[in-house]
């Protein structure tokens, strides 16, 4: 993902400024899913890109931060993949509705994790008789690919 913001001063970056945007730039749906936000000092007239760090859905990762550019403007990178607890819950959804041969309604939380192996998801699928089960969606690997357990 690849985001800019405007952020400078003829000295160096507003860093903390910067890592205030962050959230919003890089989940606009899910800004709260970003926390802990981290920078060095960046110069204006430094070299190359500077790689920061921030907690996405309880994991640290990597953010590359370029510039700026002529325009005051921070590009702002990561190679992070998301998956989105309403995909997972319609991936289930669909899964289910075929094996059981009945429709039914999955909802999962939270609202996103980072696509990596171990990480998941809690399910609730709710059958037509309003009876609910908790599934556990765990992620495989770093496509989104995921196994479906009971709870």
């Amino acid at each position: 993902m690849s985001v800019a913001c405007g952020a400078g001063s003829p000295a160096g970056v507003d860093v903390e400024a910067l890592e205030r945007a962050v959230p919003a730039l890089l989940v606009p749906e899910h800004p709260e899913m970003v926390v802990d936000v981290s920078c060095p000092t960046i110069e204006v007239d430094a070299a190359g890109p500077v790689t920061c760090s921030a907690t996405i859905a309880g994991l640290v990762v990597p953010i590359v931060v370029y510039g700026p550019d002529e325009d005051s403007r921070m590009k702002v990178e990561s190679e992070v993949e998301l998956v989105m607890a309403a995909e997972v819950a319609s991936s289930s959804e669909t899964r289910l509705d075929a094996d059981l041969g009945i429709d039914n309604e999955v909802g999962c939380e939270p609202v996103l994790r980072v696509a990596r192996a171990g990480q998941s998801f809690t399910c609730t699928a709710t059958g037509p008789d309003g009876r609910a089960h908790v599934l556990i969606a765990t992620l495989l690997d770093g496509t989104g690919a995921f196994r479906l357990d009971p709870g």
